[in-house]
């Protein structure tokens, strides 16, 4: 014997359905617009605390600057001034590979586009020193490239 299934109850559990995953997905929406401000506001508070061990009193970090790259998802950058020259320019702290795993990496775009690299930003002392020196040269030099294209 064949059960016939209504259209009506199909089309009611359909909108239950329906209902069921666009509450989930509002939700996951939600919690991602809050975690994006958390994400924004603790990447500022690395790059203003490393910036003044590297450069003390130097540099005022702004608000956030979007990047509309997809070489972005391990980035963020911020709009910055540098209180002794006047200077705008904008700090971009950059996940980079290294020996020792992924460190953040802290670079400043001046105004007239040369990008300089200011060090690690969970890094501290003789550790970041010799981290700085050490054979990641080249991936300073990568991600100076990277970062321009990212910046376009």
């Amino acid at each position: 014997m064949k059960q016939q299934i209504s259209y009506k109850n199909f089309f009611i559990n359909y909108a239950v359905f329906a209902l069921i995953v666009a509450f989930i997905f509002g939700i996951l929406v939600y919690l991602s617009t809050i975690s994006q401000k958390a994400w924004d506001k603790n990447l500022k508070a690395a790059i203003v605390y490393s910036l003044e061990e590297f450069e003390p009193d130097t540099w005022e970090i702004g608000s956030v600057v979007r990047i509309k790259n997809p070489l972005s998802t391990g980035s963020a950058c911020y709009e910055a001034h540098n209180k002794k020259s006047g200077e705008n320019c904008k700090a971009v702290i950059i996940r980079i590979q290294t020996f020792y795993g992924p460190q953040c990496g802290i670079y400043i775009i001046g105004s007239n586009n040369d990008i300089t690299f200011k060090g690690y930003s969970s890094l501290h002392g003789r550790v970041a020193n010799q981290l700085k020196n050490a054979f990641a040269g080249r991936r300073i030099e990568y991600w100076n490239n990277r970062i321009k294209e990212m910046l376009k």
